[in-house]
């Protein structure tokens, strides 16, 4: 049996076993490794836009980076940050579609938070770590299970435990104080049938923005059990996170004079305790078998474990929005008071799901059903108030309310080839979502929509059709049509802006044309993807928030996304490699009627009603016309590899009006890296890294939103508060291992 050593950033990381070189049984177990994501995943005759990165190129990019930014150089990607830097809160989106409306899974399973939709990265920190592949869906794509999706899909596949037993220790260090250290142990495989893995990291940093420092740490564990024709894979992945808040971001007038500064109202700098808390637990439990005539079969059954909350440091705000009366102290009455908050919440979520694959000769066919439950609790306390005569107790009960979302999902889908060339696609999902909140929501004191006792019910056919044409190796085309439909999520549901007055979002739907072409000469790859996504109902961001520092959306009937996406990839000369991405699309709500808050004079601020501006055509929010990513790597020698990247983005408005003093500027990052990799005995390999990220000091904003607006009737100039999330200019970061 032939041993082969893995190349990874020009680090040798460990041994490896690849399924071309390890015959017999070995080979069938690691073809069974991969079924828990092969019934989410497209192949490469599967007509859907996608980008598939190895372990190779996420060991490359690990230094430093979270998910997100891990994607940076895939086609229509664009990633952002919270506190500046590339850790912590951070997020993407595909298409100018956020990543609430991408379904994202890890071994098949959901990852996606059932209310939200959302993936907050922050509380799974590195999750590259552990990861042995990405792969990236644009568009509707093919049916998973959990949410649908409009933007695009990403699919995680984790690590197998390694076959060879080994401990491995990294650590990094870099700009901003930012700290990392990570240890692995594995067992290897045990009497040829069981093996373990488990990974604890610990990261902190002191953020690129005042007061946005944060400290995370991870464990993951992967054991299983394996024969010639079964596998039994069970891991759990805890991650817990503190992180100081960054949600007000930095007021307009600091972008010039301190871009660093974040907007506070404590008194004297910044609240100390004014943090984001939470620690999440997930448990999965796989088990595959190998089934006659060519089928498989993968259940998985799923436990996700979330608790936590923010505290922030409230000035001058009313007693009533907290249901506490006025307080009089010595003879004075305060309507008003300093306060200190929380809000938190306690969820659980478990499912599970089926899926069973069949592979012949010209038939690929997969049938997949799951099942879910998620049940979160969510609660506001007040926790110190500057004035109180004593009736108001230390833990304050704001609000508290539930939410109960149950989703079953089916799905079948196939891939017939009509001729060796010529291959059809079809694959049909259906999914039912039922969804009730009961309780005091946090505008409870405030609107007559504070009292949720409401149940939703949401049954979606998506169909998926196309064809893909393969004459040889060297050429590939594909043309398909997909239906995607949505439910809206839990904030939509309760702050969602239609028509100038806040009601339940409806449910949206999307129709997406996609056809590509793909070119692979001997000495490189050449990609060309058409897509025109129409929508009905689309849920877009308003460039508000709300007051828990989430969007607040809106329904628009009529909109669309069409663009071109290029890939190419080169070998021009053996050591180099030359690889980029373009992607030109417009990004159009058609009728579109903008509501803003009007006030009779700037003096005395009294409301009149909402002004109402009509577009006959306007651009999306966040959805630049143009992407682009470009890499150049150079090995001159086996154990040394140099990378530039760069990444440009274009002009991208914040709220849906097109107007200049609510956009963010265009913007290029370009980083550097280089790694080295070396042997100091038989079996001990070393590695060490270098980036130097945003080469030539890029002074950008990656999204921004709008904190008041108000329109006046007697003609003085809009009033209007932004604020802003700037990056973080030149920094550096150096990482280092050893594996024995």
């Amino acid at each position: 049996m032939k041993k082969g050593f893995l190349i990874i950033a020009g680090a040798t990381l460990a041994p490896c076993l690849t399924q071309a070189q390890t015959p017999g049984d070995t080979a069938r177990v690691v073809n069974l490794e991969q079924v828990t994501v092969t019934a989410t995943r497209a192949d490469n005759r599967t007509p859907v836009a996608q980008t598939t990165v190895n372990q190779q190129q996420i060991e490359a990019a690990r230094i430093g980076r979270e998910m997100p930014f891990l994607l940076e150089l895939l086609p229509s990607v664009v990633n952002y940050s919270d506190n500046g830097t590339m850790v912590g809160s951070t997020s993407f989106r595909i298409r100018g579609t956020d990543a609430s409306r991408i379904n994202i899974s890890i071994d098949g399973v959901p990852l996606n938070d059932a209310e939200s939709q959302n993936v907050f990265w922050v509380n799974i920190p590195d999750l590259g770590a552990i990861s042995k592949s990405l792969q990236v869906q644009r568009g509707v794509g093919t049916s998973p299970f959990g949410s649908s999706a409009f933007g695009g899909l990403l699919n995680i596949e984790t690590r197998p435990a390694a076959t060879q037993a080994g401990t491995q220790f990294e650590t990094s260090y870099g700009a901003f104080n930012t700290w990392n250290a990570a240890a692995n142990v594995a067992t290897g495989l045990i009497k040829d049938v069981f093996a373990f893995d488990a990974r604890y990291e610990y990261v902190s940093s002191d953020g690129y923005l005042e007061h946005s420092g944060l400290w995370q740490q991870t464990l993951y564990a992967n054991g299983s059990w394996r024969n010639k024709n079964q596998l039994l894979k069970a891991s759990l992945l805890y991650g817990e996170q503190h992180s100081m808040l960054t949600y007000e971001g930095v007021a307009e007038e600091s972008l010039t004079t301190d871009r660093r500064h974040l907007y506070t109202e404590y008194h004297d700098g910044y609240y100390p305790n004014e943090t984001d808390n939470y620690q999440q637990l997930h448990a999965h439990l796989h088990y595959i078998v190998q089934l006659p005539h060519a089928w498989k079969l993968n259940t998985a059954a799923y436990y996700t474990k979330g608790k936590g909350y923010y505290e922030q440091y409230k000035t001058n705000t009313s007693f009533s929005k907290y249901g506490i009366p006025t307080q009089t102290i010595d003879g004075t009455a305060y309507k008003k008071s300093d306060l200190i908050r929380r809000k938190g919440l306690d969820n659980d979520f478990y499912g599970v799901n089926v899926s069973a694959l069949y592979a012949a000769e010209r038939l690929n066919l997969t049938l997949g059903a799951s099942a879910n439950r998620y049940d979160g609790d969510h609660y506001g306390r007040v926790i110190w108030a500057q004035y109180n005569t004593g009736n108001i107790s230390n833990n304050h009960n704001w609000y508290d309310n539930t939410g109960v979302k149950d989703e079953w999902n089916a799905f079948a889908k196939a891939s017939y080839s009509l001729l060796e060339s010529l291959s059809v696609f079809a694959d049909m999902q259906v999914r039912n979502v039922r969804f009730n909140m009961h309780g005091m929501d946090d505008d409870y004191y405030e609107k007559p929509r504070g009292i949720m006792d409401t149940t939703y019910n949401w049954l979606f056919a998506n169909p998926k059709i196309g064809v893909t044409y393969a004459p040889d190796k060297y050429h590939t085309a594909f043309v398909s049509f997909a239906v995607g439909n949505r439910e809206p999520n839990r904030s939509d549901l309760k702050d969602a802006d239609r028509g100038g007055v806040r009601t339940p979002a409806k449910a949206e739907t999307l129709y997406d044309w996609e056809a590509g072409y793909t070119f692979r000469p001997t000495f490189g790859q050449f990609g060309i993807n058409l897509y025109y996504m129409n929508y009905r109902d689309q849920i877009v961001s308003t460039g508000r928030l709300n007051d828990a520092y989430r969007e607040i959306m809106e329904n628009v009937p009529e909109s669309y996304r069409a663009g071109i996406e290029l890939t190419a990839a080169v070998r021009p000369l053996r050591q180099w490699q030359i690889e980029g991405t373009l992607t030109w699309s417009r990004n159009k709500l058609k009728n579109y009627t903008h509501y803003s808050t009007q006030c009779g004079n700037s003096t005395d601020w009294n409301y009149i009603a909402d002004r109402k501006d009509f577009y006959k055509e306007v651009t999306i929010a966040y959805s630049p016309d143009i992407i682009a990513a470009a890499a150049v790597r150079w090995q001159p020698s086996k154990n040394l590899s140099l990378a530039l990247t760069g990444k440009y983005v274009g002009k991208q408005f914040f709220d849906n009006t097109q107007t200049d003093s609510r956009s963010l500027d265009a913007y290029f990052v370009s980083n550097l890296q280089a790694m080295y990799d070396f042997t100091i005995a038989k079996k001990t390999n070393c590695f060490v890294q270098f980036a130097i990220n945003n080469l030539f000091n890029a002074k950008y904003c990656t999204w921004a939103f709008v904190n008041d607006f108000a329109a006046f009737a007697d003609g003085s100039p809009d009033y209007q508060e932004l604020r802003y999330f700037p990056q973080a200019e030149i920094n550096w970061m150096m990482k280092a291992g050893i594996k024995f």
